[in-house]
């Protein structure tokens, strides 16, 4: 098998409109979902920010956030590196190990388009991953004041 280089068919960022990257994005339509954040993030090939979450105790998904809206990330980042120092900060006042990262968690509202992907395992096998693309979000801070940001999906 040989390797041929991929094609990379994505427009110049110059030339991507808000409402040509949404139909990108969100081609199969916006729903609302109640997720669990936790803090372990990472960037995607394309320079998306992906964040660990659960929809329920055990159905982990991957919320990822794209495009324009990277800029408005920077809120609810900070809210999680938060939660994540003051839980490591604590363990150690208290001589403990630090707890792990998914028993830190923030709820949150999310609005955005489902996407299934599928990723190659350490045993070689396709997993299916589910990946939520979020257009607006919102949280509650340590104040309790409600975050919200993002933008509304254009169509």
């Amino acid at each position: 098998m040989t390797d041929t280089p991929k094609q990379d068919r994505r427009r110049s960022r110059f030339q991507v409109t808000p409402e040509s990257e949404d139909r990108g994005l969100f081609k199969r339509g916006v729903t609302q979902i109640a997720v669990t954040l936790v803090p372990a993030f990472s960037k995607t090939p394309r320079g998306d920010i992906a964040v660990r979450a659960f929809v329920s105790e055990n159905e982990e998904i991957t919320v990822i956030f794209a495009g324009r809206r990277i800029q408005e990330f920077g809120p609810l980042h900070d809210e999680l590196r938060r939660l994540l120092t003051e839980a490591n900060y604590s363990a150690a006042r208290l001589r403990k190990d630090p707890p792990a990262v998914n028993s830190i968690q923030l709820g949150a509202q999310i609005e955005g388009a489902w996407r299934v992907r599928f990723e190659r395992s350490k045993t070689g096998e396709d997993m299916r991953v589910l990946q939520f693309l979020a257009a607006r979000w919102g949280f509650t801070d340590r104040n309790g004041k409600t975050i919200t940001s993002g933008k509304r999906a254009l169509s």
